[in-house]
């Protein structure tokens, strides 16, 4: 079953992070960088998006066949027809795609997280794989550089877990840990029905500071000999960093809001890291 194609252009829009993140790159190497980062959001809003688990389950095996048509033949879907060139010439394995896609599949048969282990192994799994894909696109095949981004990338989604925690719960999901908020007293119920409560406010500070922790562990990992093929990690990483000190400042108030950094924020960070990164 063919999800439905998007416009080939624009695959990252203006004001997303990603956007400002490649937005210093050459217009050859950023493409496939934004079309693999639209295929990720595009492949990981189908658990959400469908309401029929079949249907579901169908759009992620036809997903499936089309990862193995980049390397073995011509994919249908515009965004992995601009990949495959890209995938083709930095000789990038299907493996970490499909591994990514799995993760996806789980999420159809899980939502609920037992503890903070098996969500960070979940994320590592996702988005860490689609990060590892993005060190590749970039010319970085060596060990130490794929395990940065790896942690980068479920770090990142760490972060953005704990941001859209409003968003996610008026769609009916709870991606907190089961054991987080039996730690901090908060019944799966309150949060579903938007109350807020000082047990709240400490169940989203300490997941704030496990997505800060995880994020620190991920830049110390940073190889030095990268250059600049680690400019758009750090930018990404900077965004999060400063994205946090926001949820901070609002004390952590997100079931009613989503807190974001506004365009300029994240250009001024993207610029940063150009400059600190050579």
């Amino acid at each position: 079953m063919q999800p439905e194609n998007p416009p080939a252009t624009g695959f990252a829009p203006r004001g997303t992070s990603w956007y400002y993140a490649t937005l210093q790159l050459p217009p050859a190497q950023r493409q496939p960088l934004l079309a693999l980062q639209a295929w990720w959001r595009a492949v990981r809003s189908i658990p959400h998006g469908v309401t029929d688990a079949g249907v579901a389950a169908a759009k992620l095996a036809w997903w499936e066949v089309q990862i193995g048509q980049c390397r073995d033949g011509r994919p249908d879907h515009p965004l992995l027809l601009t990949l495959q060139p890209a995938l083709k010439a930095a000789d990038v394995p299907p493996e970490p795609m499909l591994q990514a896609l799995a993760q996806v599949e789980e999420v159809l048969r899980q939502n609920r997280w037992l503890d903070w282990q098996g969500l960070q192994r979940h994320l590592g799994d996702g988005p860490g794989q689609v990060a590892r894909v993005v060190c590749l696109l970039a010319g970085q095949s060596a060990t130490p550089a794929l395990d940065y981004a790896q942690a980068l990338g479920a770090a990142l989604a760490q972060v953005n877990l704990v941001r859209d925690v409003g968003r996610d719960l008026r769609r009916g999901l709870i991606f907190l840990p089961v054991d987080a908020l039996a730690t901090h007293e908060v019944k799966a119920r309150q949060l579903l029905d938007g109350t807020d409560s000082p047990q709240v406010r400490a169940l989203l500070r300490d997941a704030a500071t496990r997505a800060q922790a995880a994020l620190v562990t991920a830049d110390a990992l940073r190889p030095k000999g990268m250059g600049m093929a680690a400019r758009p990690a750090v930018a990404l990483s900077r965004m999060a960093h400063a994205l946090l000190r926001e949820m901070e400042r609002e004390d952590y108030d997100l079931l009613g809001q989503r807190i974001d950094l506004t365009p300029t924020r994240k250009l001024w960070s993207a610029w940063r890291a150009k400059s600190a990164v050579r």
